[in-house]
Formats: C-alpha cells, sequence, structure tokens
C-alpha cells in the first residue's frame, strides 16, 4: 500500500494495524461519496438514449436496451446548440476575462501596494461575503436598468454578468492571500531596479501567480457556464439566450424527455472538460502562500 512521508497519515503510521483500518475506511468512504456523485450524471446520459416508453417504465432500468449515437446528433441540430454554446461561450468568457482583471488587480492593491484607507475596504470586502445574495437582487436591476449618472440600460446584454462576475468579493480574498506569500525580496529587488507597479504585477506577480489565475478561471466558468437566474432576470431576447435558459424553456416545448436528457449533457460537457484539464492547478492556486516568503 503506498503511503505518503507528508500528509494526516506518514509512512510510520502507516505501519500500525489500525492506521491501516483508518486508512482504508476513509479510502472506501471517498469511494462511496464519488460513486454517488456520479451515478446521476451517468442516468442522465444514459436515459438520453433510452426511447420514452423506457425512460417511464416500472421497474425502471438503468442500461438503456439501444445506443444509437446518431441521437446526439440530432439534439444537436434540432434544439440548434451551436447556437446557444456560442451565446454561453462569450457571457462565459466575458465573465471570466473581468474577473481575473478586477480581482487580480484588487488582490495585488490590497495585499501589496496597501494605499490609505485598505482595512476600511478589507472590511467591507468581508461584509459583502456575509451579504445574502437575494438582498442585492432588486437593487443591482435596477441599476442595470438604468446605470447610475449615466443612465444607461444595460438589459438584454451580458454587461450586468460581466459587471458582477468583476465583483468577485471570494476571488479578491483569494488574490490577496496568494500575493502575501510572494517572497517580498522579489518584489523589493524589481522595485529597485526600477520597476513600476504595473510593470511589477505583469512580469512577476502574474508569472509566479499562475495556479491562483487558473484556479478562478476554473471556477469563474463552471460558474458562469451553467448560470440561469441571471440571464433568465437580465434577457428575453432569443438571438441572446444561453444554455441555461433553454434547458429552461425545453419543459414547455414539444421535446420529449430522451432529448432533455442529452440537453443535459450538453449543458454539463464543457465544465466537466475544463475541470478535468485544469484540476492539477486547483490546489496550488487554493494553497494561501505557494511561494514563502
Amino acid at each position: 500500500m503506498k503511503t505518503m512521508d507528508k500528509g494526516a497519515l506518514t509512512n510510520v503510521d502507516m505501519k500500525k494495524l489500525k492506521y491501516k483500518i483508518l486508512y482504508i475506511c476513509i479510502f472506501v468512504f471517498i469511494a462511496l461519496c464519488c460513486v454517488i456523485s456520479f451515478v446521476p450524471v451517468f442516468w442522465v446520459l444514459l436515459s438520453g438514449f433510452k426511447d420514452v416508453r423506457e425512460i417511464y417504465a416500472v421497474p425502471a432500468s438503468f442500461f438503456p436496451k439501444k445506443i444509437d449515437l446518431s441521437k446526439v446528433g440530432k439534439v444537436w441540430s434540432e434544439m440548434k446548440f451551436y447556437k446557444y454554446y456560442a451565446n454561453t461561450f462569450v457571457m462565459t468568457i466575458g465573465s471570466v476575462i473581468m474577473d481575473l482583471i478586477v480581482s487580480g488587480f484588487a488582490g495585488y492593491v490590497i495585499s501589496r501596494l496597501q494605499p490609505k484607507g485598505t482595512k476600511v475596504v478589507l472590511t467591507i470586502i468581508f461584509w459583502i461575503m456575509l451579504m445574502p445574495g437575494t438582498m442585492r437582487t432588486v437593487p443591482l436591476y435596477m441599476e442595470f436598468k438604468s446605470l447610475p449618472i449615466l443612465g444607461i440600460n444595460l438589459l438584454e446584454t451580458y454587461w450586468p454578468i460581466w459587471l458582477m462576475a468583476g465583483a468577485n468579493a471570494f476571488n479578491i480574498i483569494l488574490f490577496k492571500n496568494f500575493f502575501d506569500g510572494i517572497s517580498k525580496s522579489l518584489i523589493e529587488a524589481a522595485w529597485i531596479d526600477g520597476c513600476s507597479d504595473i510593470r511589477l504585477f505583469f512580469e512577476v506577480i502574474i508569472p509566479l501567480s499562475v495556479p491562483v489565475f487558473i484556479t478562478v478561471a476554473t471556477f469563474g466558468f463552471n460558474a458562469q457556464f451553467g448560470q440561469f437566474f441571471w440571464p433568465y432576470l437580465l434577457i428575453s431576447s432569443k438571438e441572446k439566450s444561453v444554455i441555461g435558459l433553454q434547458i429552461y424553456k425545453m419543459k414547455a416545448s414539444t421535446y420529449t424527455l430522451d432529448y432533455q436528457m442529452l440537453a443535459l449533457i450538453f449543458s454539463i460537457a464543457p465544465q466537466i472538460l475544463v475541470f478535468a484539464v485544469l484540476q492539477k492547478y486547483i490546489v496550488g492556486g487554493v494553497s494561501v502562500g505557494g511561494v514563502k516568503g
């Protein structure tokens, strides 16, 4: 049995029977949690290939009697998912970019530049994190309907979603804590060489903070791609509709349940793929102080 030199259980602990049993119990528990989490996803995927009568059959069968892969292409073309995929990617990528720019700069200013009033701003950010999201719904909608001072109507655009993505208090704290762990000697050496604060951020901070940037981008992508509430509230135009809205509207359409099941898989597939590809960076991204000072 493979063990680790560091962690809750070390090589010395694993030589004792009680710790071996504990390790096996923990492993079995995690494996069961993974199975419980993935079974609904596989059930939805397999149900998409079932006939409608087979879906409603009693007792229900987990595996379909026949798998017709051409059904995937039919669902994709008939429901015009390519169009809604494009809209969703525009909304999602814009949100991720806005989040990285605003949260990254905010975390850098709070962590390294620390102008006057930094503690007050940091306290406000923590208060915002504690505030229920429902308290902000109506005020935000009214602001987007008529932007203060400018009086611009942002409804029927993705700008409200992009702006809200940039105002992410949790990611600001995540960036701030990560930047706190970067060696001060590197920062001071760059300043001595005449590096400006902006140049320091792009040429020193960002290269050392790739894990946290990828982590925030991954979480942001997964959070925005399947978003339903704000697109439903802000966008009524079918031309700008996103996947989350179309999945909801399928309930009132003529599409059968098997088509709806496959549509759900289309909506979560990009999130699964992005997380699977970038998951190795997430541990490093959320481990604050990845570079010791």
